[in-house]
Formats: C-alpha cells, sequence, structure tokens
C-alpha cells in the first residue's frame, strides 16, 4: 500500500487496505463529481482555511491550481469562508435563533 500512496502510513494496518480504497473512492469527488473539478477543489479550500489545516491548504491551493483555479478565485474561496465564520459567530454571539433566521430568509 505504501508504494501507492505515501498517505496510507498514517493508518493502522488493520484497517490501512480499507481506509486507502476509501480515499480513493471520495477522492472521485474532485474528478467525477457532481460540480467541476475547480468548483471542488474551490470549496475544499474553503473548508481547509475554516478549519485551519495548513497541510490541507497547501494541497488543495496546489490542486485547485493545476484544474485552472486563479489567484483571484483562490482568494475569494478564502474571503467567503472568512466571511461565514464572521456572520456565524455574530448570529450565535448576539443569540439571534433559528426562528429569527427562518423569518429573515422566509422560510417556513
Amino acid at each position: 500500500l505504501l508504494e501507492k500512496s505515501p498517505f496510507n502510513q498514517m493508518y493502522p494496518k488493520s484497517i490501512a487496505k480499507d481506509a486507502a480504497e476509501y480515499f480513493a473512492e471520495w477522492n472521485k469527488l474532485f474528478t467525477s463529481g457532481p460540480i467541476t473539478s475547480k468548483e471542488a477543489r474551490l470549496a475544499a479550500i474553503a473548508a481547509s482555511a475554516a478549519m485551519r489545516c495548513e497541510y490541507c491548504i497547501t494541497a488543495q491551493i496546489h490542486l485547485a491550481k493545476m484544474v485552472g483555479a486563479t489567484e483571484d478565485e483562490i482568494k475569494a474561496a478564502v474571503q467567503i469562508a472568512a466571511e461565514v465564520a464572521r456572520f456565524s459567530i455574530l448570529l450565535y454571539g448576539n443569540e439571534f435563533g433559528q426562528e429569527k433566521l427562518k423569518d429573515v430568509l422566509g422560510i417556513e
């Protein structure tokens, strides 16, 4: 398994084969999923920034550029993650509540 991917060394031997197969399957979301590869990588950049994973950010930015993402698109993905987090903190800290939010959005 290590010859196929150096990431396989992270798994306990008892689940390494299954974990490697799962990794290969979920990675198909970046190549043959319901959104384009570039959109998937931009979403991954936003998620990586939100969870503050330096490994993920490095990998996802590199991979996004490989599928045509521009610097400005990458910056926009990071900005979106930052703004969603900021507004979430405002809503949560001010105890805005789900019912008020649903009223604002017109959700019944």
